[in-house]
């Protein structure tokens, strides 16, 4: 929730009277906003006995990346799943948990609070943090692999600003102008605009086109006040992408760009966003927070894809289409939340205690439209016909349904971290009672009260060298219903965590492993008590992940930094009434990226970037095998200085560079919607400081 924001850290300064300098690898081992994720105040990575990680969003544009999965290439155990709701908004899979519990929702927090499919916007994001496994401090949910939190940029005491611009492949762009200008110096006044338009790669054939807008304005008194006031306006129009679908046990051996899916009309996203946040010293130890966030969405989904298996009767590869017309759906997120952060001193002892209280609702409203088989005629897919879907006729009367969801929920949460010379210890309680519904007209909800409590104990070896421990629980809601119509109580995670953290190279290079077994409970599994319908469920499924995580990230030398990580996951469903014993879709259990950049002088330097997976089931059934394949990326950057405090730099983005064949992911359930990987492409972005 907004107590995870890093604003409400202790100490955090919002407004900083110079702008930050990140030096390569160092923002990494101070792991500050990572940390507030794992114990709501400020922790540097070494010192926090959990699995956290920052990346800066600057090092994502030195990856040429643009979308959250191409940042979490630098998390270690984050892994690709597939969501239909544009290339902005990507779904993952953090240590083999799905995050989807039923429906095609992204989970991530921006700025610690939750919104429900919010866009990634690279030129809004300062960092993104992620805690991996369960016990988040902060959230009205903790997923059980993990918690990703967007950390958006806000206003800084130091005029600057910046224009980017960006043009690749396929019609794929970006320009975006970033100003921030203090408004008075003497009153620690600092104002920021931010202005964006982007269209993702429409190698697919499909449109992605995203406007936005970020305001910001914020006012501090050095370290006694903070406050913030902010303001997002989101708008997406995009194609649903479906893929291409599985026969045989592999992806089908059609040209990769191929497209199935023939919409009658885009689909529409318009986000509006309003956030405040207010911090006091209360004493010089004691600092007391508020943060308040409302969304307003507003969204037109129009979908057609392949449905069910081959028709018989057909030739070989023919499969019926159905389209999918969701007009009119409202979303509706307010949350406020407020924080305790302090330093005590008890028997010689030293604490620090945090306290928080929130409250979260969100509602949705869901209207669907029946569209007439008729207008999604059958597509064979080696020998495609184009053109022959229709909008549903005019003036005809289509059945309407509502999906609807609200969810109220009030949390407080307490936490220690006692401090005794090499050894910290840190003790977590987290009590949220909510009330939840999610289904169609008559839907019961479900009333649950629960406790996740969390333990992390850390000892520091040496300076350069620290081992951890912890046990941690988490929950979160399963939007769907029982053929009862009543809403399901939350899926339960509890991980057992052993960890090492390291730095070498006079702490320039930070290295941190990590061993884990997750198990999930609650979780959804069919109701075969019904077996004509596959929207009915319960919660008799469980599922365990397991593995090793590596990381190794910072500064080689002054010339050379490199980001690599390694990931061995074992993620199987033990208790599933269809999927008992199967391994969870899109979960390679080896994953491996390296990343390294050489700067040869101020003007220039080298980027270039591995990534590795293994093969992949899927679908739940095991029944299709995704095959494992390296991806190559390189990069060229020029910069010059230009005087005045302004800077040109131009970069210059081969990615895929052997145009390797490959699979990101596929949908969960089934093996029919699998998107293939982009060939070779390249992109040029010029970006001008001032």
């Amino acid at each position: 929730m907004a107590a995870g924001s890093p604003a409400l850290a202790q100490g955090t300064a919002l407004l900083a009277r110079t702008p930050t300098v990140i030096v390569a690898g160092q923002a990494l081992h101070d792991g500050q906003l990572a940390g507030t994720l794992a114990l709501g105040t400020n922790g540097a990575a070494m010192d926090v006995p959990f699995s956290v990680d920052s990346v800066d969003g600057e090092r994502v544009r030195d990856q040429a990346g643009t979308t959250l999965q191409d940042a979490l290439r630098n998390i270690p155990g984050a892994q690709a799943d597939s969501g239909f709701n544009g290339s902005h908004t990507q779904f993952f899979i953090l240590r083999g948990a799905v995050a989807d519990s039923g429906t095609g929702s992204n989970r991530i927090l921006r700025d610690g609070v939750r919104l429900s499919n919010y866009p990634y916007v690279p030129a809004f994001i300062d960092s993104v943090d992620v805690l991996r496994g369960p016990g988040a401090a902060v959230g009205v949910r903790s997923e059980p692999g993990g918690t990703v939190n967007l950390v958006t940029r806000r206003p800084t005491l130091a005029n600057a600003g910046s224009v980017l611009v960006s043009a690749g492949q396929h019609a794929a762009r970006e320009y975006t102008v970033d100003v921030n200008r203090v408004l008075s110096a003497e009153d620690e006044l600092a104002a920021r605009i931010i202005a964006t338009r982007s269209a993702a790669s429409e190698w697919r054939h499909v449109p992605d086109r995203l406007d936005a807008v970020k305001l910001g304005i914020a006012k501090s008194d050095g370290r006694r006040y903070h406050l913030r006031a902010g303001f997002e306006a989101i708008d997406q129009t995009y194609r649903p992408d479906y893929g291409i679908p599985a026969l045989g046990g592999r992806p089908v051996a059609i040209p990769r760009d191929t497209q199935f899916g023939e919409p009658f009309g885009d689909s529409t996203t318009q986000n509006r966003i309003v956030d405040l946040h207010g911090d006091v010293a209360l004493t010089e130890t004691t600092r007391l927070a508020v943060d308040a966030t409302h969304l307003e969405a507003h969204s037109t989904s129009i979908k057609n894809l392949l449905n069910g298996t081959p028709l018989a009767g057909q030739p070989a590869g023919t499969y019926g289409r159905v389209s999918a017309w969701e007009p009119g759906t409202t979303r509706r997120i307010s949350s406020i939340a407020a924080s305790l952060s302090s330093e005590q001193t008890f028997a010689g002892l030293t604490h620090h205690l945090f306290f928080g209280l929130d409250k979260y609702q969100e509602t949705l409203n869901q209207p669907s439209l029946s569209v007439p088989a008729a207008t999604s005629p059958a597509i064979n897919v080696y020998a495609p016909v184009y053109g022959r879907v229709t909008a549903p006729p005019a003036g005809v009367a289509l059945a309407r349904s509502l999906t609807t969801e609200d969810l109220s929920s009030v949390a407080a949460s307490a936490q220690d971290q006692v401090d005794l010379g090499a050894w910290s210890l840190v003790a977590g309680l987290r009590y949220t009672d909510q009330q939840f519904l999610y289904g169609a007209a008559n839907t019961l909800p479900v009333d649950e009260a629960r406790w996740s409590p969390k333990l992390g104990l850390l000892y520091r070896v040496s300076v350069q060298h620290s081992v951890y421990a912890n046990v941690a629980a988490g929950m979160a809601p399963n939007q769907v219903s029982s053929s009862s119509n009543r809403s399901l109580p939350s899926r339960v995670s509890r991980q057992a965590e052993l960890g090492w953290k390291s730095l070498w190279l006079g702490g320039g290079l930070m290295g941190d492993v990590a061993v884990y077994r997750l198990n999930q409970t609650n979780m959804i599994s069919a109701d075969q008590s019904t077996p004509a319908n596959n929207f009915d469920f319960t919660v008799d499924g469980a599922a365990r992940s397991q593995g090793l995580e590596a990381s190794l990230t910072g500064a080689v030398t002054t010339h050379l930094t490199v980001a690599a990580t390694y990931a061995y996951t074992n993620a199987v469903y033990l208790q599933n009434a269809v999927y008992g014993g199967k391994r969870v879709p899109n979960v390679a259990r080896h994953a491996m990226t390296l990343w390294g950049q050489y700067r040869w002088n101020e003007a220039w330097k080298t980027g270039a970037g591995l990534y590795l997976r293994g093969a992949r089931f899927a679908d739940e059934a095991n029944g299709t095998t995704l095959p494992g394949y390296g991806r190559v990326d390189a990069t060229q950057t020029w910069a010059q200085k230009i005087g005045n405090g302004q800077s040109l730099e131009l970069q210059l983005a081969l990615r895929n560079v052997f145009d390797q064949q490959y699979f990101v992911s596929s949908h969960l359930h089934v093996s029919r919607w699998i998107t293939p990987g982009e060939g070779r492409n390249v992109s040029l972005t010029g970006t001008w400081r001032f």
